[in-house]
Parts: structure tokens; C-alpha cells; sequence
């Protein structure tokens, strides 16, 4: 008979005091994994995060108790590179927060194979699920105020969001929708997804792509009627349990 033998959680740090995450590259798997941070913060912790330098400005102000270590992206971006700064830091465990990489393997297989994406982010760190539905950022009003002025809002609107990366969905809004609605094209109008919660908060109906702002609306548990646009597999897909309707259809580069 197989033992039952539960994958490790760190309830009591003793003397730990470094914790290293591994998760640098992709803004959207990043917000994810923020509330692993916060688990082991409250626990009395410090946490070291290696980004790509180019996200470690639009993090660090949304989550100044962790500290961001910005790298240069490119070859050891996902693994090499993050794991020898946070080595160097003296941090200790280090958990990478990466499901599979082509290249390495250094993700546990038993889960991978049975765990969506997301929920091997939390247990491979031993932190309960439940937390990522525990996001907490500190917010810039003025930044948020300032992109809602730059849209010129007049009447009540929709969110659309259709293209992430190289993905685009090919999609038409209902007639009844753009007679009702002004439509909002959710687009990196400024350095940081962060600047849109406030928009999106305010918004009649969120139409949002698989991607870094669907990841905010879910984890900060936004209410209203919103639509997800698939765009993965189903390991690749993350969690979504706030009321969202799903919708696929053709994509690709949007054209």
C-alpha cells in the first residue's frame, strides 16, 4: 500500500528567513503567484523575487514588501539566471513556480500531470489555493484617474480586451451592446496593467482575453458580468471562479 505522504507546507519557519520564488518572466503568471508572496511575508519571512527588468518598476510599487530583483531577460530568464541571484541572496527554499520547462526538469512531474498551472504555483510553494483569491496591492489613484481622463468615458461602457501577446480573438460585439455601450479597448496605454482596476471596477461588462487584466478582475474578486475569451489548454488555463461565462473561437494574430 502507498504511503500518504502530503507535499510539504511551511507552517513553522523556524530559522528560515529567505524565501526565493522563481516566476520571471509573464506579467500575468507573476500577479498569480503575488498572494505566495504575501503567505510567507505574514509568517515573518522576507521574499526575494527575480523579474525581468523590464516588470520589476510595474511591480514594486503595487508590492513594496517584496523585494524585486530585476535580471535581463533572454537565455535563463525562466530558471538559470533567477535561481543563481536568489542563491546568492542566501535565500532558502527556493521554490520555482514554473509547471514545465522545455529545457529542464525541475518542476515536480506528479504534480504537473494533475494540477492545472496556477494550482502547481501553490503547491509546490505549499501555500493553500485559496489564497490567490487573497490579492493585495497598493493602488495608485491618481495613476488609475489619470488613464480613465485619457479614455473620455461619457457614457456607461464595456471592457473589451481581444489581444494578448501574439493572440488575438476574433470577436463582434453584439448590435444591442454598441447602441447601449461605449466600448473600451483595454490596450498597454500606459507602462502598467495596474492603472486599468479602476477602470475595470466601473465597467458594465468585462469581455477579457486569458491574460494579465482577467487575472486582476478574478483575484480581486471584481464583481459584475464578465466574459472570459479562451485561448489555452486546459493545463494553461488558469482557475476562474467568480461567475465567469467562457467563450472560444477562432484566434491567432487577430487578423
Amino acid at each position: 500500500m502507498r504511503r500518504l505522504t502530503p507535499h510539504r507546507r511551511f507552517d513553522n519557519f523556524g530559522d528560515i528567513v529567505r524565501i526565493g520564488l522563481i516566476q520571471a518572466g509573464g506579467i500575468g503568471d507573476i500577479i498569480i503567484a503575488l498572494p505566495i508572496a504575501d503567505y510567507f511575508i505574514e509568517r515573518g519571512c522576507e521574499v526575494f523575487w527575480p523579474v525581468e527588468d523590464r516588470h520589476a518598476p510595474v511591480f514594486q510599487p503595487v508590492k513594496p514588501e517584496v523585494h524585486f530583483i530585476p535580471i535581463p531577460g533572454g537565455q535563463g530568464l525562466a530558471y538559470d539566471t533567477p535561481l543563481n541571484c536568489l542563491k546568492e541572496l542566501g535565500c532558502d527554499p527556493i521554490f520555482p513556480l514554473i509547471s514545465y520547462l522545455d529545457s529542464k526538469e525541475i518542476y515536480d512531474k506528479g504534480l504537473s500531470n494533475s494540477l492545472k498551472f496556477d494550482e502547481y504555483k501553490y503547491a509546490i510553494a505549499g501555500v493553500p489555493f485559496s489564497k490567490k483569491w487573497e490579492l493585495r496591492i497598493r493602488r495608485d489613484p491618481s495613476r488609475e484617474a489619470a488613464l480613465k481622463e485619457r479614455l473620455e468615458i461619457r457614457r456607461p461602457y464595456i471592457c473589451v480586451h481581444r489581444h494578448a501577446s501574439n493572440w488575438g480573438f476574433n470577436l463582434a460585439m453584439p448590435k444591442e451592446w454598441t447602441e447601449q455601450y461605449q466600448i473600451i479597448e483595454v490596450s498597454p496605454m500606459t507602462d502598467s496593467p495596474f492603472d486599468w482596476i479602476g477602470t475595470l471596477e466601473g465597467a458594465a461588462k468585462l469581455v477579457l482575453i486569458d491574460s494579465c487584466f482577467a487575472n486582476l478582475v478574478e483575484q480581486l474578486n471584481i464583481p459584475g458580468e464578465k466574459f472570459f475569451l479562451l485561448r489555452s489548454p486546459i493545463q494553461f488555463t488558469p482557475v476562474m471562479k467568480n461567475g465567469w461565462r467562457f467563450l472560444s473561437g477562432s484566434g491567432g494574430d487577430g487578423k
